[in-house]
């Protein structure tokens, strides 16, 4: 029987993010999961806020960061009939020019899996089932599919399809089909480091350059559009007619789709249990705001757990699960149903949704103190 301070299931970013931060604190972490996530043959990109980016810094990973250049610039606009009208735009920039980079995720997970290799305090056990968890005050046990069974103090699900999740997490899942997908596409133009974002009848469109040459293209469409049966050529005629106002032509290659899902967790703990990432809420990707909102959720949990430590509880206490509960839950609420509302709000071509949006947009870059605000949020500052 193997014991560990803390199990995590899933091997993804945010599991790789959370047992780095968590190690730092002398902690055995050992990660698990059937086996090692699609993420090294994915083209998908992150948006980090410049607070993210200090996290990931904290790290170690500095040297990746600095491999994609700052977002000088965030341009959004309401789309009609391929051109923006000019009237419903917001644009966004810093004093500093410097609104957070955009990092591939490949990228960002290989240089995780190097970090993780250097830490003793981290393993990492792949293609292997958790079929069970028994919680224990003391000592909880994880079940291994070979028959193997782990103790552990904490255990951190940051896997949504985990089986644990069915057994102690029933009916607390709310689920939602979005009826879309995203089509991402790797884009070479000249980009300024400035970012756009389109509001098509059709769904959202992200152009998220990851330097003045390179960009990633992000069209979240409804499932019934024509679009999403188009070769790479057609789509890039149809991008090219969106874009031909702000940047100079864009050459676009390997096509990916993902389907969109919206789930929400409506309790994030439970026994020595914690939820985290996409296990504990997936969101819209209209704002870019997913796994900067897993990295607030592991800020959070390790303050939390460093706190009841010093206060000389011991690790997985119901007191420190209840009050990290508490100060996440809120935020994630916000920003989950937030994102999917706006997602909603923007495409509605109702008159009356579509005036009210359309005042409410003009009204945010009139205001340098609501652009402000905004800004603050989404990039943690």
């Amino acid at each position: 029987m193997t014991k560990t301070d803390i199990a995590i299931i899933g091997l993804g970013i945010t599991s790789k993010l959370t047992a780095l931060a968590l190690a730092k604190d002398t902690r055995k972490v050992a990660i698990y999961g059937d086996e090692n996530s699609k993420i090294n043959s994915s083209n998908l990109v992150t948006f980090f806020s410049t607070s993210s980016l200090s996290f990931l810094e904290d790290l170690g990973i500095k040297d990746l960061i600095n491999q994609f250049d700052k977002i000088n610039e965030i341009s959004c606009s309401k789309l009609e009939n391929y051109r923006s009208n000019g009237k419903f735009q917001i644009n966004f920039n810093s004093e500093n020019n410097d609104l957070g980079r955009v990092i591939i995720n490949s990228k960002l997970n290989d240089e995780l899996d190097k970090q993780i290799k250097k830490n003793k305090n981290i393993v990492i056990i792949s293609k292997i089932k958790i079929t069970d968890f028994q919680y224990e005050e003391a000592e909880s046990v994880l079940y291994l599919e070979n028959g193997d069974k782990i103790l552990t103090k904490l255990l951190i699900i940051a896997d949504k399809k985990s089986h644990v999740i069915k057994k102690y997490f029933k009916d607390n899942i709310i689920k939602k089909d979005l009826n879309q997908t995203s089509v991402v596409l790797d884009a070479t133009v000249e980009t300024n480091n400035h970012a756009y974002q389109f509001f098509t009848k059709k769904g959202a469109l992200a152009l998220l350059p990851t330097d003045k040459n390179n960009a990633s293209i992000i069209w979240s469409l409804e499932n019934n559009v024509l679009e999403l049966e188009y070769s790479i050529e057609n789509l890039s005629d149809e991008i090219n007619k969106i874009f031909r106002d702000v940047t100079g032509f864009i050459e676009i290659k390997n096509l990916q789709k993902y389907k969109l899902n919206f789930e929400f967790a409506k309790r994030i703990t439970s026994n020595s249990i914690i939820l985290i990432g996409d296990a504990a809420h997936s969101l819209h990707p209209i704002a870019g705001q997913g796994l900067n909102l897993s990295i607030k959720d592991i800020v959070e949990l390790k303050n939390k757990i460093n706190k009841f430590k010093y206060l000389g509880y011991a690790l997985g206490n119901s007191l420190s699960l209840v009050e990290y509960e508490n100060a996440r839950q809120n935020d994630n609420t916000i920003y989950t149903f937030a994102t999917n509302y706006l997602d909603e709000i923007l495409k509605n071509r109702n008159y009356v949704v579509n005036t009210i949006s359309n005042l409410g947009i003009n009204a945010i870059n009139k205001s340098s103190t609501l652009k402000k605000m905004i800004i603050e949020s989404a990039t943690g500052q």
